[in-house]
């Protein structure tokens, strides 16, 4: 079964507007080869081929005609907002919203997978260690929801859809409002708690209660109470007609039962007070994780342990490290003295995080703020110092797994002292580099608000400028950072990174020298290296192993030495590099590249490109506008001959980075290795007139034929 957007509940699709339903379209606005997959009460979902992207995509539009038009229009807006405004890797996300033809449309993600109520139909009720599971992506998703400001007000198992692959996601937000701005009671009757029966304003605590009830479907293929509209179920609310999840699973978990009652309690006040606390609550139930205490509304939880699961991913650029420092203005934040004995620990590990480029820094402070955390729920600095630990750890390691955590952290941390501006500073970062770009501007605004002067918040907004192709205002946001924080080593690091994708080696250079660590030099190395002096850019990257040997310093070291035609050196190094971090796709890349220059068996060759392809999968998917992960993968795919695969992203990598020299050059040697020779001559003068320096081209033997055309010397060197 195909799902896109959700769609509206069976029944209702027999309620269409009056007239006829309309022929499926053959485009729509840019959209082509529309193929419609359903259509609700006033809306049908298709499924289209965006053109500019090269992908498919799930279009949901609203019926055409003049019924109720102004409510159906707000209905539809609002939906589109509201999925627009909660990015979680458990939300399809939305990618805009327009007219065409007189009709209004939204588009997203086009994944396929059955909802929940469609496996339980055929399969029947799950497992216990599924279901919790299933419950935990939901809660991680409602949690988004909650944190942008809003409430689903319709979990159920329709609503949620289990994605080929496995992935859990929360759909259709057609119900969704902002919190406290709606009184009307709406949503499925069974999964409606009795306040909301009885007219009472919609909550956390009733999304609590739908997704208490989606468990208890799920374990039982039945619901605490039945009913077929709000009559019936107001009736058996009020008369206490309810079943308990033992008396038809008396084979269940105890534990995971009590998750589930607790939940779907009658009261609000003695349901789980957030989805977070669920989320501990049933992972402590099926032995997930650490075991984490857990409390209903009131009770103070004496931990924070919701960082388990549902990673984000991103690709590294030039894998520069030009993160800025936090500073540890609180503006108006909860300041208080945490609880006897922590004081200590909680000096150390700032002070920690103040140099979190020392080898071992961080692989210190974040177990260090975790205790702090574990000892005092309500610390909010050491839970923004414990998201801001994560988010750094992320940048340097491109590890997937620290991104959860950094969010909850620095959202516990806001939940605690909204006044904390370096909590909202690390998630502007975050939503920045994660494509989520209104999310970042909003906390990039709060941040500023709170401390205009927050010379961090400035480096985040660069980030945040590149990342919307805004590069004119970049240098003169960190410039301003750097004025407001001249010693800020980080700050440097980021304006150099800056200048070293404009091409500029001789700022970035001079960027660089103004600190003395293993990350400096590995940045010096990469300056050298653009500059055409690659003895001294192999000899930079050694003394950064020397310093501290991590797998991104051994894998630059073995990036320069193929370049220098020292293949065993560079197989050697690349070898390590793997060694170390077995995950990492482009030193598989790079090995390839480096087995082909050898004339390497071409089985071997391509198997090494397949590995890279297959470990860069999931970054693809997860970051799709990363411009440098576009252009290697499409060069990956260029290299094994496949041009059908291959072209798609090279063309996106390139719009994506008109300025990037390193990118087109990229995109460049990947249409050469096409016989795409225009292309290829096309984007390579692009990228040597923004900087990209001939000695490099010079060396490359992917690019012999090229260098031999005569327009090579007319149009590029």
């Amino acid at each position: 079964m195909l799902v896109c957007i959700a769609l509206d509940e069976p029944e209702i699709e027999t309620r269409l507007s009056g007239g006829a339903v309309p022929d499926a379209l053959e485009r729509w606005g840019p959209f082509e080869h529309l193929q419609r997959v359903g259509r609700g009460s006033f809306g049908e979902v298709y499924r289209a081929f965006d053109p500019t992207l090269q992908r498919h995509v799930a279009l949901k539009l609203l019926l055409p005609g003049d019924r109720n038009r102004d409510e159906e229009l707000s209905a539809l807006l609002r939906e589109a907002r509201a999925i627009a405004r909660v990015r979680h890797p458990n939300v399809v996300p939305i990618y805009g919203v327009d007219r065409h033809d007189g009709r209004l449309g939204f588009w997203s993600d086009f994944v396929k997978g059955q909802t929940l109520a469609d496996l339980v139909t055929t399969q029947g009720a799950m497992g216990p260690r599924e279901a919790a599971m299933i419950g935990i992506d939901v809660c991680r998703a409602a949690g988004a929801v909650h944190a942008a400001g809003f409430l689903h007000r319709d979990i159920k198992a329709g609503n949620v859809m289990r994605e080929e692959g496995g992935r859990i996601l929360l759909m259709d937000f057609g119900l969704t409002h902002e919190h406290g701005t709606d009184k009307d009671a709406s949503g499925t009757p069974p999964y409606m708690a009795p306040e909301l029966i009885l007219g009472q304003p919609a909550t956390i605590a009733t999304d609590v209660y739908a997704t208490g009830v989606m468990l208890f479907y799920l374990l039982s293929k039945q619901y605490p109470v039945e009913g077929k509209n709000f009559a019936e179920v107001g009736a058996a609310h009020a008369s206490g007609t309810r079943r308990t999840l033992l008396d038809v699973r008396p084979d269940l978990p105890e534990a995971l039962a009590r998750v589930v009652e607790t939940a779907i309690n009658p009261a609000p006040e003695k349901r789980f007070a957030s989805t977070g606390q669920m989320i501990a609550a049933l992972s402590e139930a099926i032995g997930v994780g650490s075991p984490a205490e857990h409390a209903p509304a009131g009770v103070k939880p004496r931990s924070f342990r919701t960082w388990m699961l549902a990673p984000i991913v991103m690709a590294a650029a030039l894998l520069l490290v030009g993160v800025v420092q936090w500073r540890t203005r609180t503006s108006g934040a909860d300041t208080r003295t945490p609880v006897a004995g922590v004081q200590e620990d909680y000096r150390r590990a700032h002070d920690l995080l103040a140099h979190y480029y020392r080898p071992q820094a961080l692989e210190t402070a974040i177990p260090l703020l975790e205790t702090i955390v574990a000892q005092d729920a309500q610390f909010a600095p050491a839970f923004a110092d414990l998201g801001r630990a994560n988010y750094l750890q992320f940048s340097q390691q491109r590890d997937t797994k620290y991104i959860e955590p950094a969010r909850d952290a620095s959202l516990h941390a806001l939940a605690l002292a909204p006044g904390l501006a370096s909590a909202h500073v690390t998630l502007g970062f975050l939503y920045a580099v994660t494509d989520q770009n209104d999310l970042a501007g909003h906390e990039l605004d709060e941040a500023l608000r709170l401390d205009k002067f927050n010379a961090a918040a400035y480096g985040a907004l660069a980030e945040l400028q590149t990342r919307q192709g805004r590069t004119e205002l970049v240098e003169a946001t960190l410039q301003k950072a750097v004025s407001l924080a001249p010693d800020d080593w980080m700050l440097n690091m980021q304006l150099g990174a800056h200048y070293v994708d404009s091409g500029n080696w001789a700022k970035a250079g001079e960027q660089f020298y103004h600190a003395n660590d293993p990350r400096a030099y590995n940045n010096l190395g990469l300056v050298d290296r653009g500059l055409g002096k690659l003895d001294d850019s192999a000899a930079a990257f050694q003394k950064s192993i020397d310093l501290e040997p991590t797998f991104i310093h051994y894998r630059n070291l073995g990036m320069v030495l193929a370049e220098a035609g020292k293949s065993p050196e560079a197989e050697r190094a690349l070898g390590r590099s793997i060694e170390m971090r077995p995950s990492q796709y482009r030193a598989y890349g790079l090995l390839a590249s480096v087995y082909a220059n050898e004339h390497a068996d071409p089985a071997k060759v391509r198997d090494t490109y397949l590995e890279a392809i297959a470990l860069a999968a999931n970054l693809l998917k997860e970051t799709p506008k990363d411009e440098y992960l576009l252009a290697d993968v499409g060069g990956y795919y260029a290299a094994i001959g496949k041009e059908k695969e291959s072209l798609p992203l090279l063309a996106q990598a390139a719009a994506l980075a008109p300025d990037i020299p390193e990118v087109l050059y990229q995109v460049a040697v990947g249409y050469e290795m096409l016989h795409h020779r225009d292309e290829a001559l096309r984007w390579l003068a692009k990228g040597r007139a923004g900087g990209y320096p001939s000695e490099a081209i010079t060396r490359n033997p992917q690019l012999a034929a090229l260098r031999a055309d005569p327009r090579y010397a007319k149009e590029i060197q």
